[in-house]
């Protein structure tokens, strides 16, 4: 053999124990399977468990006519096909039948919909003041730690450059990629960055422009109006605008709404997107199996094996801690999820006490503003975020990285567990615990003014472990005393009174003893 040949020969073996090794690498890579056995392994991610809260925005072509009509402003493309038959029905008779104001108001504004149809707002929405950093700022300061932008409505109109999706928000109206913006502004403030996807209903969402006999017929607008039905060309739509956000954004959460849930979606069609997006993340070194260091949002328990994803309660609550973490999604306007001028707004104490309740009992809060179309925030939704910072920068730490301790607390005050369920009012008699993640911190939040804070569960808790009590608020150290009404607590006389909650800090000097 020559020098040459044994050159090349020991050049091939070389190439071919290092392509071995690189393979030999790949193949101990653990991926994920669209299976229930795999994906119940999944593990949710720590930044997200320690998060809490995290805000949401829904914007987009819908925002420009902001009209709620008879139910909600980010429905205005579905209602304004709407045509009165003289039934004389209302909004009280079926879901399917509301619409008719929006559909009056339509005509009256904008012309019948067979002359300016819902394509025609696109060229209105321009977004002329939106800042991607003024929003990541505001939300930032507002103490989110995630951001969900709302990438795909009901309506398909992609706020994004999607080559699977010619109405999008680069091709038409403002030219913009929006979500590349935003991932970027959300980024460079330290949050997580998540998209929310709600086009797997968009073959219904358009249904009265079908039936109607609309623009929505004709073919040229069906990649925006669909046909009318959930079927499975639909299914294949929602597939590749889908998986082309995940694939081009790589979210750290990706947020479904029910759509996917009903008609031509099987559990099987949900379980490859988790196979997907898992294995992408982990392609993308966010994580490993099984905790690929990424969330998955749905709606109801039956649709996914328990486990595999993180199940979200659109504006619901718990009424115990669950054993597994959830989520609610809800919104600062009571009405609509979009802007509408005439929307009526939570305040911020009512979301601190919202969140509290629902920290103590193992979620998350993921909370909603609708800005106007040409992109500010309307000082409605502004203000109270401002004040929930402001709250937030004191007594933070009984919000992050916390855990629910033994009991979510007492009071009389308990949510709905279900949809829709959480509007209600909390008191001062109401208070929630969480705990730090170290076990040797128990954080007592009264949800009000605390005249005589006296926290019956505590009574039989043992104290001797208990180095000190803290008012966050003031800083100042508490005299405390067991009582046969319970734990009671001296307050400063100096006490600034607001409608906020107020949070008692205490500290052991081992684990915090278990309850009797």
């Amino acid at each position: 053999m020559t020098m040459k040949n044994a050159f090349i020969l020991l050049l091939i073996i070389l190439l071919s124990s290092c392509s071995q090794h690189r393979n030999s690498k790949k193949s101990k890579t653990q991926y994920f399977l669209a299976t229930d056995t795999s994906l119940v392994q999944y593990q949710i991610p720590e930044w997200y468990k320690d998060a809490k809260l995290g805000y949401w925005c829904h914007w987009g072509v819908y925002s420009v006519p902001s009209f709620a009509g008879d139910h909600a402003a980010e429905w205005y493309g579905r209602w304004m096909y709407n045509v009165d038959d003289g039934s004389g029905r209302d909004k009280g008779e079926s879901f399917e039948k509301r619409g008719l104001k929006t559909a009056a108001y339509h005509k009256e504004h904008f012309g019948d919909p067979s002359e300016f149809g819902y394509k025609d707002f696109i060229p209105m929405f321009k977004a002329d003041k939106w800042d991607a950093n003024e929003w990541a700022d505001l939300f930032a300061n507002g103490g989110a730690k995630f951001f969900v932008f709302m990438a795909m409505h009901h309506d398909n109109f992609c706020m994004w450059d999607s080559e699977n999706q010619p109405f999008n928000s680069v091709n038409m109206g403002p030219q913009r990629d929006f979500t590349a913006e935003m991932k970027k502004a959300v980024k460079a403030r330290g949050m997580h960055f998540g998209v929310s996807n709600h086009s797997a209903w968009n073959g219904q969402f358009f249904e009265f422009n079908h039936r109607n006999g609309f623009d929505g017929l004709k073919v040229e607008n069906q990649a925006l109006y669909g046909n009318g039905k959930v079927d499975t060309l639909a299914v294949e739509r929602w597939w590749k605008t889908s998986t082309e956000l995940a694939n081009k954004y790589q979210p750290d959460l990706y947020y479904f709404d029910w759509g996917w849930n009903l008609n031509a979606f099987t559990e099987q069609h949900r379980k490859n997107f988790l196979e997907h997006y898992y294995n992408k993340a982990i392609e993308w070194k966010k994580g490993v199996f099984p905790n690929p260091n990424v969330v998955v949002n749905y709606k109801n328990r039956k649709k996914l094996p328990i486990g595999s994803a993180v199940l979200d309660l659109e504006r619901g609550g718990m009424k115990n801690i669950e054993p597994l973490l959830w989520q609610n999604d809800t919104s600062l306007g009571l009405r609509s999820w979009s802007y509408a001028p005439d929307e009526e707004y939570r305040s911020a104490n009512q979301v601190i006490d919202m969140l509290m309740d629902i920290i103590s009992k193992n979620g998350v809060l993921l909370l909603n503003i609708g800005p106007k179309a040409d992109g500010s925030i309307p000082d409605e939704a502004k203000i109270p975020i401002q004040e929930i910072g402001k709250w937030l920068k004191v007594n933070g730490e009984a919000v992050y990285a916390t855990r629910p301790w033994d009991i979510y607390g007492e009071g009389p005050t308990i949510p709905n567990e279900k949809m829709h369920g959480d509007q209600v009012e909390y008191t001062a008699n109401d208070i929630r615990f969480t705990k730090s993640k170290d076990n040797k911190t128990l954080y007592i939040t009264f949800l009000g003014y605390p005249k005589k804070p006296v926290v019956k569960s505590l009574s039989n808790l043992e104290l001797s472990n208990l180095k000190k009590a803290i008012l966050l608020s003031s800083g100042e150290d508490l005299k405390f005393k067991k009582t046969t009404l319970g734990l009671e607590f001296e307050i400063p006389e100096s006490l600034p009174k607001h409608d906020f909650a107020y949070v008692i800090k205490l500290e052991f000097n081992s684990n915090i003893p278990v309850m009797k």
